[in-house]
């Protein structure tokens, strides 16, 4: 079997971490990989590093792999349910204004505010951005009255909410439900079905709308653990002179 490692470097410079992924490893490879994989993350700079292995025979687990330390943080999941007649109806409080170039610049600032503290999520940058704009329709702003409040980006072929955010200002009103149903409205307006999304276990006020709002986890995605090298705060202690 081919060992297929993947280095997720690019939030990095934004948030300091790194995240590491086992594509396809044996179990005593892996264990021989990941120090050096951990070391490598840190050099370029990563504070934090996260860990997940994709393969079912060379699963994660808590413990101790040589000298990293593998504690549990949260699981990401993929969910779905139908777009019937029986989902739940928005309020009417929020609209969704598309995404154009003249806007970009806005919907970039308002996307990365939005998922600052989201666990796995990434930082959009002009490339991203590039790539939004050549798929009418799938991303825009939502508003409330005339401001802009949060986002939305979707895959309107496969049905799947690949992000829906709100500003900081707006959270704390009951938006987020009625944000929820108007991506999911514009879904089934493009003859979706169903829809489907992915969601972190960690982030508990997304999990736990999802759920109230009918969503079913059809798998666990990937199951991520937070890397730490044993003995570290050891030595860190030791060169302070404490």
């Amino acid at each position: 079997m081919e060992t297929q490692i993947q280095r997720v470097t690019h939030e990095i410079q934004y948030r300091g971490i790194g995240y590491l992924i086992f594509r396809h490893c044996a179990a005593a490879e892996r264990d021989r990989q990941l120090p050096r994989e951990i070391q490598y993350l840190e050099e370029q700079g990563a504070k934090e590093i996260y860990v997940a292995s994709t393969d079912p025979e060379a699963p994660l687990a808590e413990g101790e792999i040589g000298t990293i330390r593998l504690t549990h943080v949260h699981d990401m999941l993929e969910m779905e349910r139908d777009l019937d007649g029986n989902r739940p109806r928005r309020g009417g409080r929020l609209r969704a204004v598309p995404l154009t170039e003249v806007l970009g610049e806005q919907w970039l600032t308002l996307y990365n505010e939005a998922f600052s503290t989201v666990p796995n999520a990434a930082t959009y940058g002009r490339e991203e951005l590039a790539e939004m704009l050549v798929k009418p329709g799938s991303c825009g702003f939502v508003m409330e009255d005339d401001m802009p409040v949060g986002i939305y980006e979707l895959d309107l072929q496969t049905g799947e909410i690949e992000g829906i955010g709100l500003a900081e200002t707006a959270r704390g009103r009951g938006l987020g439900r009625e944000l929820l149903l108007l991506a999911m409205d514009l879904l089934a307006e493009r003859g979706n079905k169903s829809c489907w999304l992915q969601v972190s276990t960690g982030n508990q006020a997304a999990y736990q709308l999802y759920q109230k709002t009918g969503f079913c986890t059809r798998r666990v995605r990937s199951r991520w653990f937070k890397a730490e090298t044993t003995g570290q705060k050891e030595r860190n202690t030791e060169e302070d002179g404490i």
